[in-house]
């Protein structure tokens, strides 16, 4: 772990991070202060306290709101494997005629002369 110092709105902040993490920490930081900056500049208004609060629950729900989508699509996916597996057994499961043999691959095949 080490410390690090990260800036946002004109505040110093002290975090202690992972040495590997550091880069995504300070990235991370960056894109929190222009999204904090971005609402203060449309509501200067407001208190620092209500844009840090502000900015995390739209933060928060543009998480959720991905966190559903990748939800939904993953039950999609899940949907059509199991679609496609049942296929599958289908076609090797399937009616065969009694006394005849299956064809043998095509790599199987020689000719006779």
């Amino acid at each position: 772990m080490k410390s690090i110092r990260v800036n946002i709105l004109g505040r110093d902040y002290a975090l202690r991070v992972r040495d590997e993490a550091e880069d995504q920490t300070r990235e991370l930081a960056r894109f929190v202060e222009r999204r904090m900056r971005q609402f203060k500049e449309a509501h200067p208004e407001q208190a620092e306290l209500t844009t840090a609060v502000i900015t995390a629950l739209t933060l928060a729900e543009e998480l959720h709101d991905l966190q559903a989508e990748r939800d939904a699509a993953q039950e999609d996916l899940d949907a059509e494997l199991d679609g496609l597996a049942d296929r599958l057994a289908d076609v090797l499961s399937g009616p065969r005629n009694e006394g005849a043999s299956a064809p043998a691959p095509a790599s199987m095949k020689h000719d006779e002369a």
